[in-house]
């Protein structure tokens, strides 16, 4: 029983570090969106060299700008060189991009020493913005913003849950039935606990998006609309320097009803990224789509590229599938590990 007791300490402990991470995190993408916006809004246009890129690791997400560590919220951050308004050339580090903006600026491990249009403030405590990356980098910074808070809100619940079982054992078990209960039940196995409750609903949800997904594709080829679709933008994403980029699209095209719709970013395929681009840059600006009309929300077909949207597909679901016997494996071997054991009293 003691030994049950101190494991679900153990687990309660590292919930709270959680939760406080989670918080503090999402506090700090905050603050950050906060001075970027500040930058915007009250400094100057001009533009600066980009001098150096460094990238950063998950596990060590600082770089140093100067004696002081900067946390980067990005997988690559830059040092920009610029003149200020006072006439004084200054030079800041550990300025993140955003993965669409590191396909840019980088060729494989070679990066491009561009100059490009910035926003500044001449004080010692602000970044420079990159203006051209400004949308992709605040909203991966909102979006992981809300992770950070649902992850934390997730353990909370489950810290909160954990108490509760805490007290409802000491409640139940009493006075003089410790040993009784020791002998009848094994130690709950929190480890596999834990990895079971985060399988079973990562599974679940991504078998079942991937499956209405693949009815929807489906519905789209029996009953949907065509029309031209005008590529609004076109773009790849590095989350590591090295890595193949992956690609994005954005769509826009008027419905039969003569409404303006818009999609995306949707991923496409490498050899489509090929056929609507030339060294990198977008050359091709339209291309035949199938819709579902009413259904805003439906991810459109892009007829030249349909083998890609049915792999997605059919990954999501294979992938999800495994996930969720994997989950349900690991619920098995919880439950078999914290059954009664055989002749207890």
């Amino acid at each position: 029983m003691r030994y049950a007791e101190r494991r679900s300490m153990s687990l309660r402990g590292v919930l709270i570090v959680l939760v406080a991470v989670g918080v503090l995190a999402a506090l700090g993408m905050y603050w950050n969106q906060h001075d970027i916006e500040r930058v915007m809004r009250d400094g100057y246009g001009t533009t600066g060299k980009i001098t150096s890129a460094e990238v950063v690791s998950t596990r060590f997400p600082f770089v140093f700008d100067g004696f002081w560590p900067r946390y980067v919220d990005e997988n690559l951050s830059i040092g920009l060189q610029w003149i200020g308004k006072d006439g004084v050339q200054r030079e800041r580090k550990g300025i993140a991009v955003s993965a669409a903006y590191a396909a840019r600026i980088t060729v494989g491990n070679q990066l491009k020493l561009l100059t490009v249009p910035i926003q500044a403030v001449d004080d010692d405590s602000s970044l420079p913005v990159i203006v051209e990356d400004i949308d992709d980098h605040l909203s991966h910074i909102r979006s992981t913003s809300r992770f950070m808070a649902a992850g934390a809100g997730i353990c909370a619940v489950m810290l909160v849950l954990v108490i509760g079982w805490q007290a409802w054992s000491a409640r139940r078990s009493g006075p003089g039935s410790a040993a009784i209960a020791a002998g009848s039940r094994r130690p709950f196995p929190f480890i596999l606990g834990i990895l079971a409750a985060v399988m079973l609903p990562f599974g679940g949800y991504m078998l079942v998006t991937s499956y209405f997904e693949q009815s929807t594709l489906k519905e789209i080829l029996d009953h949907g609309d065509e029309a031209t679709a005008d590529i609004t933008r076109a773009y790849g994403e590095v989350n590591k320097a090295g890595d193949a980029p992956s690609y994005l699209v954005t769509l826009a095209w008027t419905d039969k009803s003569g409404q303006q719709q818009s999609y995306g970013p949707t991923h496409i395929s490498p050899a489509f990224w090929r056929q609507i681009t030339r060294n990198g840059v977008q050359t091709v600006r339209q291309t035949r789509i199938r819709y579902l009309s009413g259904r805003p929300d439906a991810r459109p077909l892009i007829v030249d590229d349909a083998a890609e949207a049915q792999y997605q597909n059919s990954f999501g679901v294979k992938g999800g599938a495994v996930f969720l016997v994997f989950g349900l494996i690991l619920a098995a071997v919880t439950a078999f590990r914290y059954r009664a054991r055989p002749g207890a009293a």
